[in-house]
């Protein structure tokens, strides 16, 4: 799900990616959820909350791999991520 801006830190477009990009590998999707301790049923309640947003930025900055994998994906700047986290 490419965002439109590469360079944009906008946190709720990122996010919105970010969420787009776990929901495409079920894998990194199950890792998520165990660790944060959601459940795949409060996705779309909890994706309404900034702080959701922030908790799922932080999964993918945790992992330089993840986020590399996540800016292409997104096809922004890897530094986008964590600007869009201090967002």
């Amino acid at each position: 799900m490419p965002i439109r801006d590469r360079h944009t830190s906008d946190p709720s477009a990122i996010g919105i990616a970010a969420l787009s990009f776990l929901a495409a590998d079920p894998v990194l999707m199950r890792r998520f959820l165990d660790l944060s301790g959601y459940q795949a049923d409060q996705l779309r309640a909890e994706a309404e909350k900034p702080s959701f947003f922030v908790a799922l930025l932080d999964f993918i900055l945790a992992h330089e791999p993840t986020v590399m994998q996540f800016a292409s994906f997104a096809e922004i700047d890897p530094a986008a991520v964590g600007q869009a986290r201090e967002g």
